[in-house]
């Protein structure tokens, strides 16, 4: 089982003020025990050789990933090429899916209440999406991830939990295990046949209003 953070956000991030950089969150991730990581900054790719190499001496797979905005709503895309930046709607996604058959899109915390969730744009294209994120930012009387876990089992969709990561206290809050070699091919493979294991807990409203005080202000 490979422990594995598919959802986070790092220095380079164009539109969130983040105060670590990507060498500091591998890093963070190592101390933690990670296997494999993707950084997923907003509408940008930060993944390049160096950061591959750095991750790999702490013994992370590091996966290339971006956060796309598709009519203001949030879409991970995992091992995405350059031509992803040139997306603009669901149907130029859809093409490029079909032709890039090696990434794998997550639809991430699609029914919170905000503006960036994709709510019924998930629905309308859930063809598109290859798993839906079971997101960190919930508590035991209230629950936003209930929705998405409904609509994951009656299309036979994988839930991936991850914790979003904005703030590197924060990273060990919701991850996934994946039963798979280390490789892209052979993870995305087992995401796919829902080898997952979700490692995941509701946490306090106080613990809430920190980590979103903290995020709105980066913002």
């Amino acid at each position: 089982m490979l422990k594995c953070q598919f959802h986070t956000h790092s220095g380079q991030d164009p539109r969130d003020k983040i105060s670590y950089s990507e060498r500091e969150l591998i890093s963070r991730a190592s101390k933690l025990n990670y296997d494999v990581l993707a950084i997923t900054c907003h509408n940008k790719i930060v993944f390049n050789k160096n950061l591959r190499k750095f991750a790999e001496k702490k013994g992370i797979l590091l996966i290339p990933g971006i956060e796309l905005s598709i009519k203001k709503t949030h879409n991970l895309i995992l091992n995405p090429t350059n031509e992803i930046l040139k997306i603009k709607t669901f149907e130029d996604l859809r093409k490029y899916k079909k032709h890039h058959p090696e990434c794998l899109i997550i639809a991430p915390h699609p029914f919170f209440p905000t503006g960036k969730s994709l709510k019924k744009n998930l629905i309308d294209n859930i063809d598109i999406y290859d798993a839906i994120e079971y997101s960190y930012c919930y508590t035991k009387s209230k629950n936003y991830n209930d929705e998405a876990v409904a609509l994951a089992k009656r299309w036979k969709k994988p839930i991936v939990a991850s914790s979003d990561c904005h703030i590197l206290k924060y990273l060990d809050l919701s991850y996934a295990e994946v039963k798979a070699k280390k490789s892209i091919s052979s993870i995305f493979k087992a995401i796919k046949q829902n080898r997952i294991k979700n490692h995941t807990k509701p946490i306090s409203y106080f613990t809430i209003f920190k980590i979103l005080f903290k995020m709105i202000f980066q913002m």
